[in-house]
């Protein structure tokens, strides 16, 4: 089976993702932050929603491959009862050399790379690597500035034992560079204040990653740089997120290829500002999605881009 996703707007082929049911429910008011949400879902709400993604995907001639699918009756029901398991992009990483199984941070997420690496496994996609103790990596940390070059953000999620597990897996083999951004305390992901959208436009959210340089690894040794002067030393022009526009997931955006994406509806200021660049931009609901904290790109784990 074809496999390797290290670009965010490559025409995107196979996707991964778990739809949620009933499960859901295991978020309550007094557990929520054990959980990592924002506040309990009403599970059918937040089945419709995701439901509406997965057919505008569906639509577009993207595969889109269910995780729970791929799983026997025992891990099926595991995976049932595991909220968090609906951001998909955390838990795993294909890129050209196979599949990448990460390590969680906090044990509502512990056991989810388990069931990624029995997906990869049933999907056919070699495992290339396994995030081992201390290292931990979420890949919502990762932001691939192009098939060369990841972005990865550490600092709450992700650790510099991850990181560096990470680089030495890749860089030399299937990297060139390895960008690695510190984040502070109140940010979770990169994704969520870094989204490129083409070779040469990204979304930005200065006050997280202007407070401090980025580490830029290849094979000659390592430089401090900005990584906002990285990016436009590439010539990428950017579009600054504000902090209401963060919070609400409006740089974690979900690049299809040919200038698609998908975005929650209400990011009604970004959406026009790319439209007038040349992107068609699918708007969803996410009104549910979003209290789980995740956004469009959090909901996928890409298997296969162009």
């Amino acid at each position: 089976m074809k496999y390797g996703a290290q670009t965010e707007y490559g025409k995107l082929r196979r996707v991964l993702m778990h739809r949620p049911d009933e499960g859901m429910k295991a978020v309550t008011a007094g557990n929520k932050d054990d959980y990592l949400f924002r506040d309990p879902v009403y599970w059918k709400a937040f089945q419709e929603e995701h439901d509406v993604y997965t057919d505008a995907l569906k639509a577009e001639g993207i595969d889109v491959v269910m995780l729970n699918e791929l799983l026997d009756e025992r891990h099926q029901q595991i995976a049932s009862v595991l909220p968090n398991l609906v951001y998909t992009r955390d838990i795993g990483m294909v890129t050209d050399l196979g599949g990448h199984i990460l390590r969680m941070t906090y044990p509502a997420r512990f056991v989810e790379p388990t069931l990624m690496e029995k997906a990869f496994n049933e999907l056919g996609v070699p495992i290339a690597q396994k995030i081992s103790p201390p290292g931990l990596v979420e890949g919502g940390d990762y932001v691939w500035f192009d098939k060369d070059t990841p972005m990865m953000g550490f600092g709450t999620r992700s650790n510099e034992h991850g990181a560096f597990q990470m680089k030495d897996a890749m860089l030399g083999k299937n990297i060139k560079e390895f960008v690695l951004q510190p984040l502070p305390s109140w940010r979770v992901h990169l994704d969520g204040a870094l989204m490129m959208m083409s070779p040469d436009l990204a979304l930005f959210f200065k006050p997280a990653l202007n407070l401090f340089p980025a580490y830029v690894y290849s094979e000659d040794g390592v430089q401090l740089m900005w990584l906002e002067n990285y990016l436009k030393g590439k010539g990428v022009e950017i579009i600054y997120c504000d902090d209401t526009e963060i919070r609400v997931f409006g740089s974690n955006i979900l690049g299809l290829g040919d200038k698609k994406c998908v975005s929650y509806e209400w990011n009604e200021r970004i959406i026009p500002l790319l439209e007038d660049r040349g992107f068609d931009v699918i708007s969803i609901p996410g009104s549910q999605l979003a209290i789980g904290g995740g956004g469009p790109h959090c909901l996928t784990c890409p298997i296969l881009r162009d």
